[in-house]
């Protein structure tokens, strides 16, 4: 605490008439407060506020932001952003919470940004990137120019003057030889002219390159085709020709056994009623009378059978002349083949009344014999009264083919 000294006397002339106060320094006081911590520094990154599409290579794009005040003020494009799943994007200008970005052109950075036009959702997030780096150096010589003509496999943007195979929705392609040129189509029909080699079977082709000689043929040989000729058999020629092949035959032709018979009635046949009779049978009528032609081709006159000699078609016709005999008959007319109907008429009237009494029926059939002894006849069938079978009805069988 300070103290007052008195001056000495006759020390000084005048003498001081206030006292003079000197401070002695005592003990050392407690440590005082800290002091406010500073402000936090400014974010360094920042978030979309809305949904944007990247842009074409070299396009532009207004991206809205929550935060602009970290990107620093530099030459327009020399500095970078990443947006996440975006990429990495060139600063063009910075207008409140506007940014505006350019989609690198292609070739500029060694990683491609995400295709032009996929969508960048609101909240993704933005942070610096840094300067572009220094120019590389010069690639080496060699190399595809970029202002040649060339075709590729796929497309290639470093390129761009090539053509790419699998673009080429349809076509061919054809190359000049050792000229060097070439030529790509989308013609899919390729022209004769540029077809060469041999075409596999499995591709619709021969397989074959030999050019055949007059009458070959392509003949499958179990694996592929041989170019051969036909082979004659037995009794048959082959001439071969340009274009043509003749087959002929060097046997005489084979006989065909004709037969034909036919077995008119001469009188009159009466069949009574309730009975079945065969009206060219002598069996039913011993003393009918009839006219056969060719008796010796297989007809049984006892029975009115005809036995066929051959096998093969055969045609049978049948005439009858049918008179009641007093009165009203109901008929009935009966095909047989080996004792079996093959045909019968529909049940009809036959009666002596005038005019026009007299009642023709008609028919004719074609049948198969297929064994040597197969027969036919006729059967009339009456009821009611009976039915005289007149004069000029006949019975006639014909062998018409093997």
């Amino acid at each position: 605490m300070p103290s007052q000294l008195v001056s000495s006397s006759g020390c000084c002339q005048p003498c001081d008439t206030d006292p003079v106060v000197v401070n002695i320094p005592g003990p050392q006081g407690p440590a005082g407060t800290n002091g406010t911590n500073g402000t936090d520094g400014i974010d360094s990154f920042t978030y979309t506020t809305a949904l944007f599409l990247v842009p074409a290579l070299g396009g532009n794009v207004v991206v809205q932001v929550d935060n602009s005040s970290f990107l620093p003020e530099s030459i327009q494009g020399q500095f970078f952003v990443s947006v996440q799943g975006c990429g990495y994007m060139q600063v063009l200008d910075v207008v409140g919470l506007n940014v505006t970005l350019r989609n690198p052109v292609a070739g500029l950075l060694g990683v491609a940004n995400a295709i032009p036009t996929t969508p960048i959702p609101s909240g993704s997030l933005i942070t610096l990137a840094g300067a572009i780096g220094p120019q590389g150096a010069p690639g080496v010589a060699g190399g595809a120019s970029s202002g040649g003509t060339y075709i590729v496999r796929t497309p290639d943007v470093s390129i761009p003057s090539a053509t790419a195979l699998d673009s080429l929705t349809a076509g061919y392609v054809k190359t000049q030889g050792s000229g060097g040129a070439g030529a790509v189509s989308t013609v899919a029909t390729v022209p004769v002219g540029d077809i060469s080699g041999v075409l596999p079977i499995a591709k619709g082709g021969t397989n074959l390159s030999a050019t055949p000689t007059n009458g070959q043929l392509l003949i499958g040989n179990g694996s592929g085709f041989t170019l051969a000729n036909l082979t004659a058999g037995s009794n048959v020629t082959i001439t071969p020709g340009a274009g043509t092949i003749t087959i002929a035959s060097t046997a005489s032709g084979s006989s065909f056994s004709y037969v034909t018979f036919t077995r008119r009635l001469t009188g009159t046949n009466l069949i009574a009623s309730g009975t079945t009779k065969n009206p060219f049978s002598l069996g039913d009528f011993p003393a009918g009378s009839w006219a056969n032609l060719d008796p010796s081709s297989g007809f049984t006159a006892a029975t009115g059978r005809f036995v066929v000699p051959n096998t093969g078609y055969y045609k049978i016709d049948v005439t009858l002349n049918l008179l009641g005999s007093t009165g009203v008959a109901s008929v009935i007319v009966f095909l047989r083949k080996l004792g079996s109907n093959i045909y019968q008429t529909l049940e009809f009237n036959a009666t002596n009344a005038s005019p026009q009494s007299l009642i023709p029926v008609s028919f004719s059939y074609i049948d198969q014999a297929s064994s040597v002894g197969d027969y036919y006849d006729v059967l009339i069938q009456t009821s009611g009264f009976g039915v005289n079978v007149q004069t000029g009805s006949s019975f006639s069988v014909q062998r018409i083919q093997a």
